[in-house]
């Protein structure tokens, strides 16, 4: 968490995965590893007939699109959840500076955008999840991180606090299954967190796993009876461990690697297909979206943003996935956050 001085504006908020402070670490690219394969035993029965031979099954087409609509104001670090065929952005780090307690809804069908509520406190490095049909927003923060929960209705309103979270908490990541939102990562303000923690109300949580390396800023999705835990940082520095929680288990486990170290990435399931995207290596932001394989733990690129990105939100419509906001930095360093709305689609 980085200080920021409180504000509230009548434009601006947003989801994603989670986002924070800036990354300054990194490691080493890891070392790929080989596996031997055996080959299938060969059928000694004679003039047997030759078994057909397996078809391959075609990757989906990914399309990225950069929609005209425009957000008021650029915007990071923030919440971005599906109402209905619009996206409703809540929170975030305004124009790079300040924290804003601003919902807004957006249309991407038709461009439009209105500030439709606010938050009861403004945050910025939060996650979010829809519970029993309302926007529950979750820990975050401003110059502290907090253990508020913020619930508002889908529509539009005054969001309340809704209940707490056992600790203070930032720079996490929330993924939810329909009926059940997952808090993984973050911190407190000084101590990376283990526990993962599950609510079906945002008012009460309970622990239902551990991470095998605490992170910061990570990228999360479900798949089933498991929570893919995608990078982040661990201690300080940018880590490419895949994690891998079976939620029926309470067992954690690194089951795989990036291709390279990654924070502030963003994570979401479109058609049935795991895309992981954007992000930062420690040195520079990223702009590969890939496409993860959970029988192999594999990330394959499967696209590009239209620029590298850390700290967007993403949320899912019947139409595609939607990338909000984020931040890009120029070969000086300096970072500058986004007022952009990109769509991606998968094709066969």
């Amino acid at each position: 968490m980085r200080p920021q001085r409180r504000v509230l504006v009548s434009v601006g908020a947003v989801m994603v995965l989670a986002a924070g402070c800036a990354s300054t670490g990194s490691t080493s690219a890891p070392t790929a590893a080989v596996r031997a394969v055996t080959p299938a035993p060969v059928s000694s029965a004679a003039h047997a007939p030759a078994a057909p031979a397996p078809t391959a099954t075609r990757a989906p087409t990914l399309t990225v699109t950069p929609l005209a609509a425009k957000l008021p104001t650029t915007v990071s670090r923030l919440v971005a959840l599906p109402a209905g065929d619009r996206l409703l952005l809540l929170g975030g780090l305004d124009a790079g500076t300040s924290t804003t307690a601003t919902i807004l809804s957006v249309s991407p069908g038709t461009g439009a955008v209105h500030a439709v509520g606010h938050l009861a406190q403004a945050t910025h490095d939060a996650g979010g999840a829809v519970l029993q049909g309302r926007a529950v927003v979750i820990g975050g923060g401003v110059s502290a991180s907090t253990s508020a929960v913020q619930a508002v209705a889908l529509s539009g309103g005054t969001a309340s606090v809704s209940g707490h979270l056992p600790q203070a908490r930032s720079d996490d990541a929330v993924v939810g299954d329909g009926t059940t939102a997952y808090v993984v990562g973050g911190y407190t303000g000084s101590t990376a967190l283990p526990e993962i923690l599950a609510t079906t109300d945002g008012a009460s949580f309970h622990v239902v796993g551990h991470l095998a390396l605490t992170v910061r800023y990570p990228a999360v999705v479900a798949d089933g009876t498991m929570l893919w835990v995608f990078g982040g940082e661990h201690q300080g520095t940018v880590t490419d461990a895949i994690q891998r929680v079976d939620l029926s288990t309470g067992t954690t486990t690194v089951a795989g690697h990036l291709p390279t170290p990654l924070a502030h990435a963003a994570a979401t399931t479109l058609d049935g297909t795991i895309l992981l995207m954007g992000g930062t290596n420690g040195r520079a932001r990223q702009g590969t979206v890939y496409r993860f394989d959970p029988a192999t733990v594999t990330a394959t690129p499967a696209g590009e943003l239209p620029a590298p990105a850390s700290d967007m939100a993403v949320a899912v419509l019947a139409d595609g996935a939607y990338v909000v906001g984020g931040e890009i930095a120029d070969v000086g360093g300096k970072i500058t956050s986004l007022d952009t709305i990109v769509r991606l689609q998968l094709s066969r």
